[in-house]
């Protein structure tokens, strides 16, 4: 049996755009305003972060220990950005198939579970499905994953709102190609994300506004890009860091004046087999 030990830290920096984005406003009688997708910003930079994110600052750690069985891994993992009080933990389970023909399939089912400090009673469960193409250095592969959000009654702003599930399920193309050089690794990264579809409803039979919402999302489209660059000082030891941006188009954003705010990242890790 095989164990890896990662143990990752990561300094991911965000600017802040202060000006609003001029086609929100000619198309939007709202005033504009900024935002983040913490969750999915985090996924799109392997779950780990630490840094700036918009005007947020970051500071974040993260743990994974995975083991192998013959063609078979599981994995656990725990991340907390003390910023938002965001936590995450999650398993995965993994299996590799290798055919004559040289390419290698790896089929991963994860989970994971996540809580912001500043929203007690909310709560995302992620359950995902991963499958991932390799020959020749080159991956390619997609992930499907649901975000399924729950939140208990709470009042704001004198208004009650029901306790609720916003589900929306997503889809995510990945692409990267490896290069070796001595003790060096360099891999060009591409991951493509969208929102397909969203279910809405409330949670209790005496809801005050009983809700059961399903809707197909407008085009909404997230390109995250970078480079991962690592360094083997052993055959067991090695570290790597990655530089990774993200562009975003949205139909709805633009309809009602929301800006995203774009994601920089730099990662600094080290990973150990045993």
């Amino acid at each position: 049996m095989k164990r890896i030990l990662t143990l990752i830290l990561l300094l991911h920096f965000g600017w802040v755009f202060g000006q609003s984005n001029e086609g929100a406003e000619a198309n939007s009688e709202l005033t504009s305003v900024t935002y983040v997708e913490l969750n999915n910003d985090i996924i799109s930079s392997s779950n780990i972060t630490l840094g700036y994110l918009g005007e947020f600052t970051i500071f974040s750690f993260n743990l994974a220990y995975e083991w192998e069985s013959g063609k078979h891994t599981n994995g656990i993992f725990y991340s907390y950005t003390p910023s938002f009080k965001y936590g995450k933990v999650g398993y995965n389970y993994g299996r590799v198939k290798e055919f004559s023909s040289g390419l290698k399939r790896t089929n991963n089912y994860s989970i994971t579970l996540s809580n912001s400090g500043y929203t007690p009673d909310a709560l995302t469960i992620s359950p995902y499905f991963n499958q991932m193409y390799e020959k020749n250095s080159t991956k390619i592969g997609y992930t499907f994953f649901v975000n399924d959000y729950s939140w208990d009654d709470f009042e704001l702003g004198g208004e009650f709102y029901d306790a609720a599930v916003n589900q929306t399920y997503s889809l995510m193309l990945i692409g990267m190609k490896e290069w070796e050089l001595d003790h060096w690794i360099l891999r060009p990264e591409v991951f493509l994300l969208t929102d397909i579809r969203t279910h809405y409803f409330t949670l209790y039979e005496d809801a005050v506004n009983e809700i059961d919402l399903w809707y197909w999302n407008d085009f909404n489209m997230n390109l995250y890009y970078g480079v991962s660059i690592g360094y083997k000082v052993t055959d067991t030891f090695s570290f790597a860091t990655k530089l990774r941006s993200a562009l975003d188009y949205d139909v709805s954003d633009i309809e009602l004046g929301y800006i995203k705010e774009i994601p920089y990242f730099i990662t600094l890790g080290a990973n150990y087999d045993f």
